[in-house]
Parts: C-alpha cells; structure tokens; sequence
C-alpha cells in the first residue's frame, strides 16, 4: 500500500528533482533499481524534464506536486490512497493524473481516491464511500454516493442561515422571500 496524501513530502529543497525521486521513491518504499527503471517514465509524466537537474527549491509549487504525484504513481503498490492532490495543477496535469490512476485500477489495483470534487469522483470512481464525522453514512454505486453527498450539502446549507441577523422586511408585503438557498455547481 502507498498514499499520496500530501504531495512532495519528503522532497529536500536543496536536493535536485533528479535526487528527489530517488529520495522520494525511498521513502515510498521503491528500491534504487526499481526508480532507475522507472526514472525517464517518471520525468516524462511529471513534464519537468527541462528542470529535472535544478535544485527542488527553485520549483514552483505545482511542479513539485507534479514530481511527487510521478513518483507515487509509479509505484508497483496494491492500494493506492490518493488525497485532493488534483485540487492544483493545470487541467492538462489533472487529466494525465485521473487517465494514470485509471490505468493503475485497470490493471487490478486498487486506487482509494479522497475528494470533494464532483467531477472527478464521478470520471475516476465506481464505487463511493461517504464519512461524516469520522463515520461511514454510506457505501454503494458511485453515483449514489454523490447524490446522497449533494444532498446533504444542500440541507447543511439551508440550515444554516441564522434567523437572527436577518432585519425587519421592507416593502408592502406583496412579495415574501421566506427561504433562500444558494447551490454552486462546479464543473
């Protein structure tokens, strides 16, 4: 099992990208070999080739998510967890990202992906498990899951307008608003 909960942990600054993935994939549990193996394939996902040489501290922070995520993706690993790391990197990345992850879940691993992002959940996901609390609320189809999500969104959002600030009504009364609910859909 490997995670990929927080992108470039473990990633030296002063070290090179180079360095950092032999560092990287260490502490992922990859042997030297299987990284040299996977080196040019890795460089070529993350897109930083031109900069594979310069020190991690000159990189912006998308191009270390870049690297770490090339890194972890390349692992021979059974479970795969992966958390939000697609919430930064250019649409083009996020696309290459979701298309690996189902590569790796094609090939009869199993990638747990943990997100807030709709879109994403409905391309990569089969299956959907919902927490609040720190407790499953449910466990079913994938587009189950979401809708159930929606749905509790919404209610959250309903209830917690706080009666109280709302100020005496104006006008001759012809027109009553009596609930607002605002929904933000992403896409």
């Amino acid at each position: 099992m490997s995670s990929l909960l927080e992108v470039g942990t473990g990633f030296h600054p002063e070290l090179t990208g180079r360095e950092n993935i032999f560092l990287n994939g260490a502490i992922l549990g990859m042997t030297k070999k299987e990284v040299s193996s996977k080196l040019e394939e890795i460089v070529d996902f993350s897109g930083c080739a031109r900069y594979i040489d310069t020190p991690v501290k000159r990189y912006s922070s998308g191009m270390v998510v870049r690297l770490g995520f090339a890194v972890a993706a390349h692992l021979e690993s059974e479970i795969l967890v992966v958390d939000e790391v697609l919430a930064v990197g250019d649409q083009e990345f996020q696309s290459k990202c979701i298309g690996k992850m189902k590569d790796i879940s094609k090939g009869g691993r199993t990638v747990l992906f943990v997100s807030h992002n709709i879109s994403s959940i409905r391309s990569l996901c089969s299956k959907g498990l919902l927490v609040e609390n720190g407790c499953s609320t449910f466990f079913g189809e994938a587009a189950s899951a979401i809708e159930k999500y929606l749905k509790t969104e919404i209610s959250q959002q309903t209830s917690r307008v706080d009666r109280s600030k709302i100020t005496e009504r104006i006008g001759n009364g012809i027109i009553r608003i009596e609930t607002m609910r605002f929904l933000l859909i992403s896409t």
